[in-house]
C-alpha cells in the first residue's frame, strides 16, 4: 500500500482555482492596458486639438468656431474624466484579483508542504517497519542457528 494524502482533492481544487484566477488576472490586465491606452489617446487628442485651436485663433476671429472648440473640449475633458475613472476601477479589480491569487497561492503552498511532511513521515515509518522486519528475520535466523548448534 502506497502513500495517500488525505487532502489531495483539496490540493487539486486549489491548483485549479489558482489557474482560473491567473487566467482572470491576465484578462483584467489586458483590459486595464486597453483602458490606459484609450485614456492616453484621449489626452493626446485633447492636446492636439488645443494646439489646432491656437492656430485658428491667429487665422480666424469668428466666435462660432471658438464656441465649437470649447464645446468639443468640454466633451473631451468629460470623456477623459470618465476614462480615468474606468482606469482607476480596472486598477482596483486587478489589485483585488492579485490579492485573491496570493491567498490561494499561499493556501496551495501550505497544502503542498503538508503533503511533503506527511509523505516524509510515511517513508520514515515504512523504513522503520522494514528495518524492524529485517531485524526480526536476522534475530530469528541467529536464534535457529544457535539452537541447531546446541542440538548437535
Amino acid at each position: 500500500m502506497g502513500f495517500h494524502f488525505k487532502f489531495q482533492k483539496l490540493l487539486e481544487i486549489e491548483k485549479c482555482r489558482e489557474e482560473d484566477i491567473v487566467k482572470e488576472l491576465k484578462i483584467l490586465q489586458r483590459k486595464l492596458h486597453d483602458e490606459e491606452k484609450l485614456l492616453v489617446f484621449l489626452q493626446s487628442v485633447l492636446s492636439l486639438q488645443q494646439s489646432e485651436m491656437e492656430k485658428e485663433l491667429y487665422i480666424q476671429s469668428e466666435a462660432n468656431v471658438f464656441v465649437l472648440f470649447e464645446a468639443y473640449f468640454f466633451k473631451l475633458n468629460r470623456d477623459i474624466t470618465t476614462q480615468a475613472s474606468k482606469v482607476k476601477e480596472a486598477y482596483k479589480k486587478v489589485d483585488h484579483i492579485r490579492e485573491t491569487l496570493l491567498r490561494v497561492f499561499k493556501k496551495r503552498k501550505v497544502l503542498e508542504k503538508l503533503r511533503e511532511r506527511y509523505e516524509k513521515e510515511y517513508k520514515e515509518q515504512a523504513l522503520r517497519m522494514e528495518n524492524k522486519t529485517f531485524d526480526e528475520i536476522a534475530t530469528s535466523r541467529f536464534y535457529y542457528k544457535r539452537k541447531n548448534e546446541n542440538i548437535h
